[in-house]
């Protein structure tokens, strides 16, 4: 295929997590996996398992996609990685769940606590999850309060927030972050002339967008979510509608003018007058 056509279809957006997962979880070519883990850890690893690799594009599959990727590195490290661009409740006490989890999971019968290997997350975030700071990487580890030694150094956390790119310092850091943001194509080259591995990373990428399969797949997840984001405004809405009756009926109660309830409430005239 020549990636330097302009007929090919609108590229789609890396910062997707089903896209992400096809860049990124290529267990056959983990090379972009490696360098992201190595720029953002600070780390020289050489090889990693991808654990829940990328499956290939099934669409329709009638089933919720697991879009993280969890790997084991050459030094028997656990990593799991997630691009999450939309704001979610409890955002902190969820990655501390999972990052726990990835220590748990590790102990089967007859294992001993010994064997425990450290448990690294690295959260890609869309909205900001540290008001604390301006930063754009910040790293969480479980260190003594004063003198800030490491209790054991097995777990470790880094929030990487995507609105606060231009704030990184760290050159490579920041091409990757402004790689998972673009949009255009002239942006993706920018990044690929002074950036090699993100020349591949982007060479990848337009063959995903060029794939049928793959394409349908972006679209039954984003069909997915604005699906669920209907239902959670409709269930809002009818919460509001709710609340609004349920003032309506006590001021009733209590002979107020029924416009000015109307006018109170935002409820319409009839919709006092029925409640």
């Amino acid at each position: 295929m020549d990636l330097k056509k302009d007929n090919l279809p609108e590229i789609l957006p890396p910062k997707s997590d089903i896209v992400f997962k096809m860049l990124m979880g290529d267990e056959n070519d983990p090379e972009l996996l490696i360098n992201f883990l190595n720029v953002v850890l600070k780390k020289d690893i050489k090889s990693v398992v991808i654990l829940n690799p990328a499956l290939k594009p099934d669409y329709p599959s009638g089933k919720k996609s697991i879009l993280d990727i969890r790997a084991r590195l050459d030094n028997g490290e656990n990593v799991d990685v997630e691009i999450q661009v939309e704001a979610v409740k409890e955002m902190r006490e969820r990655i501390s769940y999972y990052n726990d989890k990835m220590i748990t999971d590790q102990l089967g019968e007859g294992k001993k606590y010994s064997a425990i290997k450290p448990a690294i997350s690295i959260i890609i975030a869309g909205d900001v999850i540290i008001h604390e700071t301006q930063k754009c990487h910040n790293i969480f580890l479980m260190l003594e309060k004063d003198e800030h030694f490491p209790f054991n150094g097995l777990k470790e956390i880094h929030i990487l927030e995507l609105s606060r790119v231009d704030n990184e310092k760290d050159p490579q850091v920041f091409d990757w972050l402004k790689f998972f943001t673009s949009k255009k194509k002239e942006e993706f080259m920018a990044i690929a002339e002074r950036n090699p591995v993100l020349g591949k990373a982007f060479g990848r990428l337009q063959i995903i967008s060029a794939d049928e399969q793959a394409r349908l797949q972006f679209e039954a997840e984003e069909k997915y979510r604005r699906d669920v984001w209907s239902r959670e405004d409709a269930a809002e809405e009818r919460g509001m509608q709710q609340r609004a009756e349920a003032i309506a009926r006590n001021l009733k109660a209590k002979g107020l003018d029924l416009h000015l309830i109307a006018e109170t409430t935002g409820l319409s005239f009839d919709e006092v007058l029925n409640v």
